[in-house]
């Protein structure tokens, strides 16, 4: 079985102000745009990939298409660096409580696990390494980073598994209708976990809904 984790407000808890920070510090350096957080949260970042993200807020900010695509490549670099500088001066994202656990469960289980998320993979990988979790993750999943739509993740984190897994065979642990709409969209199985910003009702296209990765768990190897 592989189980692919989304990182904000699935595996990690609070709000993530140094990705934000360096997210649109970048498009400052790159497209000479007055971004702020704000932007970002206008265009409803929840399980939308950074680079969507980005480009909905430069569109808000008058950037054409063409020239988002131009300097994409470099913001993604930027974005990574500066992340790098800054969040030590945001209060850090938190382990969920029963992450660890959860994660090592799996691990015991021979289930491999790894991370499916919109963040760019420099940026991700150091939020959880930051929240102890680093360790527990090998190098293949899928990145905003790898891709602008979410559903195309899929296709990556699976082609960079150990495994050849069945569609069935496949898991995506997320806490938004934008995980569920990509697993729909691969053809995987999906739990919706209710720590982050919508409740039951707004997750109910998944296959099982739990409120928190604990009751995850007990859908996923059930």
């Amino acid at each position: 079985m592989l189980v692919l984790f989304d990182i904000d407000g699935t595996l990690l808890h609070g709000r993530p102000e140094g990705h934000t920070r360096a997210m649109v510090d970048a498009m400052a350096l790159v497209w000479d745009v007055p971004a702020g957080p704000d932007d970002v949260w206008r265009v409803d970042p929840p399980g939308r990939t950074d680079r969507e993200i980005a480009r909905l807020v430069l569109h808000a900010h008058g950037v054409g298409d063409g020239e988002i695509d131009a300097g994409m490549a470099e913001w993604m670099l930027i974005a990574a660096r500066v992340h790098e500088e800054v969040a030590g001066d945001h209060p850090a994202p938190v382990a969920a409580p029963d992450a660890a656990r959860v994660t090592g469960a799996l691990r015991d289980a021979a289930a491999e696990i790894a991370l499916l998320t919109g963040n760019l993979e420099p940026i991700g990988r150091a939020k959880v390494a930051a929240a102890g979790l680093g360790g527990r993750f090998g190098p293949g999943g899928g990145f905003g980073s790898d891709a602008e739509a979410r559903a195309d993740l899929v296709g990556v984190a699976r082609s960079r598994a150990s495994g050849n897994y069945r569609d069935d065979e496949v898991v995506i642990v997320g806490d938004t209708p934008r995980d569920i709409e990509a697993a729909r969209a691969a053809g995987v199985r999906v739990v919706a976990v209710t720590t982050g910003a919508f409740g039951p009702d707004a997750l109910a296209g998944a296959d099982g809904v739990a409120d928190g990765l604990t009751g995850a768990l007990a859908l996923i190897t059930s």
